[in-house]
């Protein structure tokens, strides 16, 4: 995957020629399928009208260059009339306003990121005051617009983010069982010696003789 920022600028190179035929200057985003339908093409003849090079004539981006067979794979304007709604639409995605579809806004788009088929794969946020940003995948986001890209709800960061906090959070650790100290046994006292009936007679005192 590339973010657009990566593959606009790169050279436009023809294997098979070995010339390189211009420079990719902008996307052109077909909304409707949420892809890059093709690479607007600046040359040295750029003032003779728009050139085109269809997404799927793209061999490989690379980080230096963008190949492709040969020079037949870029088209005139004349040539692209399949694109010409997409270049009146003129949806280009980043800059656009970031809305859920309850009316929150939470940002501008500063950048999106492409996989291999041309597929938009997600779109960075940035917020109001530039400080954060937020990724936003495909499956997300239901209408590319040409001044707002419509998301299905609050940013899933937020749920995310709460989760990851909870599955980081530090297990909470066992508490070792205190040791307890054996206690010492106190032993009981000895049994009063028990008197026979003999020795409790003569202790008792003699009884005075009633007069």
């Amino acid at each position: 995957m590339k973010k657009s920022v990566e593959i606009l600028g790169l050279p436009i190179i023809s294997i098979t020629e070995g010339r390189e035929l211009g420079s990719s200057k902008s996307l052109l985003i077909d909304a409707q399928n949420g892809s890059v339908a093709a690479l607007i093409i600046e040359d040295e003849d750029w003032f003779r009208g728009v050139k085109l090079l269809p997404y799927d004539s793209v061999i490989a981006i690379g980080d230096d260059a963008i190949t492709i067979t040969n020079s037949e794979n870029i088209l005139k304007l004349a040539e692209a009339t399949d694109y010409e709604p997409l270049l009146n639409q003129n949806v280009r995605v980043i800059g656009t306003k970031a809305i859920t579809k309850a009316g929150s806004i939470q940002g501008v788009v500063s950048e999106i990121v492409i996989g291999e088929s041309g597929k938009i794969a997600k779109c960075t946020i940035a917020t109001e005051n530039e400080t954060d940003t937020k990724d936003i995948a495909a499956e997300q986001i239901s209408i590319f617009g040409k001044q707002v890209t419509i998301i299905d709800c609050e940013l899933p960061e937020e749920a995310q983010l709460a989760q990851k906090k909870t599955k980081s959070a530090a297990p909470v650790k066992p508490v070792a069982p205190v040791e307890q100290k054996p206690v010492e046994e106190v032993p009981a006292p000895a049994p009063a010696p028990v008197e026979s009936p003999a020795e409790a007679k003569e202790a008792a005192p003699e009884e005075k003789t009633r007069g």
